[in-house]
């Protein structure tokens, strides 16, 4: 049997990706679970597949296309990361990216996914992402483009329904 030119990857959810053993320089805990099974960098892949129990397919995907539109760059350093902390610049690439991340839980997923697998180029592109999309926001516009509901919005949809009150009135009637 030849070597595998990819690494199979299986998704929490059964999906399978095949991810090119180029992308282990940016996602450092795959590159170390490998290290630590044996396969060494820049020699031949595992047949098998590698289960990733705490990442969604779908999450996985959008790091996959990530990694593909970056693949010619070399990661960062940790000092290279340190001095651009403050840079808020994303590519359009990456917005039109991420904007695709609907509903935002699909955003967190590919979050806690870039955080799970070490990545912390991606990471700091999440970060500047959402804070380009949240900065100089009030509460309403950072509820809607985070898609979670304001505490008023709870207040007047229970008085709508004739809720028997607050948690602290509820506590009291008991």
């Amino acid at each position: 049997m030849a070597p595998s030119q990819t690494i199979k990857l299986t998704s929490s959810d059964g999906q399978t990706f095949e991810f090119k053993p180029e992308y282990l320089k940016k996602a450092n805990m795959l590159k170390q679970m490998l290290s630590d099974l044996g396969f060494a960098e820049g020699g031949t892949c595992p047949e098998e597949g590698i289960l990733l129990s705490s990442v969604e397919g779908e999450a996985l995907g959008t790091i996959l296309k990530w990694l593909a539109n970056h693949e010619a760059e070399e990661p960062t350093t940790e000092e290279d990361r340190r001095i651009n902390r403050f840079k808020k610049t994303v590519s359009d690439e990456d917005v039109a990216l991420f904007d695709g991340c609907v509903p935002r839980s699909k955003l967190a997923a590919v979050i806690n996914a870039a955080y799970y697998l070490e990545m912390p180029d991606l990471t700091t592109t999440l970060v500047r992402y959402t804070t380009n999309n949240l900065e100089e926001k009030r509460a309403a516009s950072l509820s809607e483009w985070l898609e979670v509901p304001l505490k008023s919005t709870y207040i007047k949809k229970e008085a709508e329904d004739g809720g028997e009150g607050s948690s602290a009135q509820k506590r009291e009637r008991h």
